[in-house]
């Protein structure tokens, strides 16, 4: 996730700082910046390029500037706004599917504000249809229906939702179990199913690149992949396919450990990753040294995860095996 922050007053910067401090070892937060003042000529500027944009400031200042920008629930960034004195963080716009209210709660955390989320489906304690989406990759087909679906679960309604076997980690999800009435599927995408509305989810290509030292074992590459997908609060299960680049293509622990989980693994030729634009991502000397390029991990998943595709995860580093996690733009 990009974050920036957008201050106003110095008590403003200070929280910002903080802020920056302690999500700089957070590896699903890829970077934070942090402007001051020049309120709408800055939102102009970051909207459609951040996934997280953070005002500590007045409600009202973010609510008038950010109204020309808004396009879609799917669309929009998640917007935050944070009092100066640091009390009280709210989630503002993109609750679900732009991640507002879980970064809002990470906030919190960092910060001992209160957070502040008005979401009908969280206050009630279920799992929104697009918050469903977004923890878990997918895309939805038909959004016309959210509204119509999340309704029903504020009501206490169970909407019928058809899992794939090969995801079927979401029908053990204890939200979902409590929100939705699970119906075991043959197909590749999920169905929300609620009277005359249906919504298709599609999975996401999810790509867990990996760079490793030489001989590295099947053991070490596990508990990295293992780790990684821990961090997104994921199990394994839901990768699509293993990247790694071309120099590590006989590397026999992750071959070993790719087998073992009966995961898909994609080699990307050298020339492809000395081709790749490294500005903004991870660079290694030591890499640049052996095989002239700047880094493994985080090129090779967004190589494979395709055109506009994003890192969920940044480059970590774990017992000699880098992990990076990218995802495709759409299902």
């Amino acid at each position: 996730m990009k974050i920036a922050i957008i201050t106003i007053t110095k008590d403003s910067q200070d929280l910002a700082s903080k802020i920056l401090e302690n999500l700089a070892g957070d590896p699903t937060i890829t970077s934070v910046d942090i402007f001051h003042k020049n309120v709408k000529k800055t939102l102009k500027s970051v909207f459609s390029k951040y996934d997280c944009i953070i005002g500590i400031m007045a409600s009202g200042i973010m609510v008038r500037n950010i109204c020309g920008l808004l396009e879609s629930k799917l669309e929009d960034p998640a917007v935050l706004v944070m009092d100066d004195a640091g009390k009280h963080v709210i989630s503002l716009l993109s609750g679900h599917f732009g991640g507002a209210n879980e970064i809002t709660k990470k906030i919190a955390e960092i910060t001992g504000a209160d957070p502040v989320i008005t979401t009908a489906t969280d206050v009630h304690g279920k799992l929104g249809i697009d918050s469903l989406a977004k923890k878990y990759y997918l895309n939805i087909k038909n959004p016309g229906g959210i509204k119509s679906i999340n309704s029903a679960l504020v009501r206490d309604e169970f909407p019928e939702l058809f899992v794939p076997l090969r995801l079927s980690f979401i029908s053990d999800d204890p939200q979902v179990k409590s929100s939705y009435n699970l119906v075991e599927s043959g197909e590749n995408n999920l169905k929300v199913l609620f009277e005359d509305t249906e919504i298709i989810l599609k999975p996401k290509k999810f790509v867990v690149g990996v760079g490793a030292r030489r001989d590295i074992s099947k053991q070490n590459v596990e508990g990295a992949i293992t780790s990684a997908m821990s961090a997104l609060k994921l199990p394994v299960a839901r990768i699509d396919v293993i990247s790694t680049g071309e120099m590590k293509r006989n590397e026999e622990g992750i071959i070993e450990m790719v087998s073992e989980f009966n995961m898909p693994l994609e080699i990307v030729p050298l020339d492809k990753l000395k081709k790749f634009n490294y500005d903004g991502y991870s660079k290694s000397s030591f890499v640049k040294k052996k095989f002239g390029i700047y880094g493994v991990c985080e090129p090779v998943a967004l190589i494979t995860a395709g055109r506009n595709s994003r890192l969920v995860l940044k480059k970590t580093a774990f017992n000699g095996v880098t992990v990076a996690i990218a995802v495709a733009s759409k299902g």
